[in-house]
């Protein structure tokens, strides 16, 4: 396998249970996540999650294209770290 870390960078809105669906996706499909930060943007419906994950291109692509499909996911960015 070969695992890297990717920063996903998703801007959500902010809402209650967001992060916990968000957080639940990833987990679900057996992938820890390394670092996990959550602020708010300048506009104070949306917030910013940074999430590194340590995991292969493909397994990646996958969570980037589920996390798009979340109701309340406005954009999502990826790069490797």
């Amino acid at each position: 396998m070969n695992e890297k870390i990717h920063r996903l960078n998703c801007y959500v809105e902010n809402k209650p249970g967001v992060l916990a669906r968000i957080v639940g996706l990833i987990s679900g499909r057996g992938y820890n996540i390394q670092t996990l930060n959550v602020g708010p943007t300048e506009d104070g419906t949306v917030s910013r999650m940074r999430i590194d994950v340590l995991a292969t291109e493909k397994v990646i692509e996958q969570v980037i294209l589920q996390l798009r499909n979340q109701v309340n996911v406005i954009e999502v960015t990826s790069r490797r770290i």
